[in-house]
């Protein structure tokens, strides 16, 4: 009878030395796919070096945590360093390893907040081991973010998402901050590191960066996705919007040809980000190919957000006219999807709305309100009920469904006499030919040449042609009057007047400012990865790094803008704060300047007591006392 193979004897480490290097590695039975023998590989978890100290690889690092959890590790070896790996490592009385046990992360999940008091994980200032050598390095910036981050729960969202992996919640925030605050690319990070503290304490490099994207799959992207929209409030205002990104190369699948918003001759993706204007920042992203129109992506969101079981009956969508199709209105009603969108005025329903407006002897309309401020004309309609298919052919039934109707005098006076140009320049032209006889050899592609008449063949009794006849599509120009100087909304589901949901949506302008943000002082305006795992993994971090930075731009515009030219004035205003360790273990922050108080403070993040001067301290006592005298008053 065979020996019982022991199941732990593949997570025991052993020594392996190569070329005068050791390393500590484990083997593990593969089977060859062409010869369908067994053989053992080694895989190298890590270094040691003559004290048996254990460093791991990036390896290691990106492993899940419950697969980390079950390498023995031999008495003797000191493997302190995956404690900043895993929070939740504890030591054994024959050997060492790293629990699998579940991290609690005593988070409330109504606001996001943690209790700095019962929760040491979050502590402004890292924890540190034992160095071999002093650091001094520069912190301010990096540590604003990573505080909002662990404000607005990206942290701990993080955490629950690569299932209590710290390494790889470091190293993603790392390589997320990055760019913003150092305004190179990744080949830079490692040499970058020497001087600026981090959340990982070894150098991440290009190798290694690509590891760490590569690792990041799709269900990652959607369990971050789920978790940020859970925390959005009921009747939160989000709004679609994409742009597109130049990509180098020809590998990646969606890479296509397509409207390049930054006039660039390089192929483009296009990346669609859904933003939160009740809580300031993204909350989904996807990428699709470059010649993907806007009109075909929405259903695709409501998929993606249908998937992970939010309830789009509490949430409102803000779209431009884009997205706007009879479709796609079909698609949100089915689901309960309030709505604001911008909506085409030539397009049905709006247009039947227009033709029926009357005017007054000045042109000026008869039964729409006048907005003196805006100088807008404005009026609100019900759209009668109506049916639409959705793109699989379902029967939709749309009602109380209501038109935002606009108009602006001074456009509609210019329009129409840019129509009324145009009409006479294609009529003086028509009257021209049919004075020289001209025959044009081609009726149809001479008749596309004139958009306000129909022009036809004139034939003698021969039926040979001796010239061209025209007619006025009175229809058309009605139309095109209609339209002069208007332009509109759809509703769904919102108790609002019109010049509200003018309003609400003006608020997308914010997005709008996001995607500079995020294509100049973030870098990411060109993709610069050749594979699919890469870009999808990076796509990832740049989302991650959206989230704080759009918290501090909000910030920055309401309160800071007339101190700070922008949010990168801020940052630099906050890096001269240093971050020290010490050879016994010790750390140490250095002292925040006035400006740099107000800015944490302005950001919603308290510095360290013991780093903000006397005077601007507040105590628990002055806090409350404070408070009992604004409630008196």
């Amino acid at each position: 009878m065979s020996r019982k193979v022991d199941p732990t004897t593949r997570y025991r480490v052993r020594i392996h030395n190569d070329r005068n290097y050791i390393y500590a590695s484990v083997q593990e039975t593969t089977v060859s796919s062409k010869t369908g023998k067994k053989y053992p590989k080694t895989i190298n978890l890590g270094t040691l070096d003559e004290n048996y100290v254990f460093t791991p690889n990036a390896t290691f690092r990106l492993m899940p945590l419950e697969e980390r959890s079950k390498y023995i590790f031999p008495e003797g070896w000191d493997i302190s360093s995956i404690e900043s790996l895993n929070p939740s490592f504890e030591k054994t009385d024959n050997h060492s390893k790293t629990t699998g046990v579940e991290v609690d992360l005593g988070k409330s999940e109504a606001n996001g907040k943690t209790d700095p008091e019962t929760d040491d994980k979050h502590d402004p200032r890292p924890s540190s081991t034992t160095l071999d050598q002093f650091n001094n390095k520069l912190y301010g910036g990096f540590w604003l973010l990573e505080q909002l981050s662990r404000d607005c729960g990206l942290y701990d969202d993080l955490l629950k998402t690569f299932k209590g992996n710290y390494s790889k919640v470091h190293e993603v925030l790392s390589l997320a901050f990055f760019p913003y605050l150092s305004g190179k690319n990744y080949s830079r990070f490692a040499k970058w590191q020497n001087t600026n503290k981090t959340l990982v304490d070894y150098p991440l490099k290009p190798y290694t960066i690509t590891r760490i994207a590569q690792s990041i799959t799709d269900d990652d992207r959607m369990s971050l996705i789920r978790m940020r929209l859970e925390r959005l409030p009921d009747g939160a205002r989000l709004d679609c919007d994409s742009t597109s990104r130049s990509a180098w190369g020809k590998c990646l699948a969606d890479i296509r040809w397509g409207k390049n918003k930054d006039n660039s001759k390089l192929r483009n993706t296009v990346e669609v980000v859904v933003y939160s204007l009740t809580t300031h920042e993204p909350v989904y992203y996807r990428s699709f190919s470059g010649n993907t129109s806007d009109m075909s992506t929405i259903r695709t969101i409501l998929s993606d957000l249908n998937a992970v079981g939010i309830k789009t009956k509490d949430i409102m969508f803000i779209t431009d006219r884009g997205y706007t199709s009879i479709e796609n209105i079909a698609a949100m009603v089915s689901v309960g999807l309030s709505f604001v969108v911008c909506s085409k005025t030539c397009a049905f329903p709006v247009i039947d709305e227009l033709e029926g407006l009357a005017y007054d002897e000045a042109g000026l309309p008869l039964d729409m309100q006048y907005d003196s401020t805006q100088r807008l004309y404005y009026t609100q309609v019900e759209i009668p009920a109506f049916t639409a298919k959705l793109s699989d052919g379902t029967p939709v039934r749309i009602g109380k469904l209501k038109a935002n109707l606009f108009l602006n005098p001074r456009n509609r006076i210019d329009e129409l006499g840019a129509l009324r140009q145009d009409i006479d320049k294609e009529r003086a032209e028509l009257i021209d030919a049919v004075e020289k006889g001209f025959v044009p050899k081609s009726i149809k592609k001479y008749n596309a040449l004139f958009s306000y008449f129909k022009v036809t063949l004139k034939k003698d009794q021969n039926k040979n042609p001796v010239g061209i006849q025209y007619v006025e599509c009175s229809d058309k120009i009605k139309k095109e009057k209609a339209l002069c100087g208007f332009f509109s909304s759809l509703m769904y589901r919102m108790e609002l007047t019109a010049r509200e949901a003018l309003q609400t949506y003006k608020e997308r302008d914010e997005h709008e400012k996001n995607f500079d943000q995020m294509k100049n002082q973030m870098h990411f305006r060109v993709q610069r990865c050749s594979a699919e795992d890469s870009k999808n993994g990076m796509s990832f971090i740049m989302f991650v790094g959206l989230i704080p930075i759009s918290k501090l731009r909000h910030t920055w515009r309401n309160s800071m803008s007339d101190d700070y030219a922008s949010t990168l004035d801020m940052l630099d205003e906050m890096e001269p704060i240093r971050f020290s360790e010490y050879t016994d273990g010790n750390t140490h922050m250095t002292s925040f300047t006035t400006k740099q108080v107000t800015i944490s403070r302005a950001c919603n993040i308290e510095p360290p007591l013991e780093c903000i001067p006397k005077t601007m301290r507040i105590t628990n006592h002055e806090t409350v006392e404070h408070e009992r005298v604004q409630n008196n008053e």
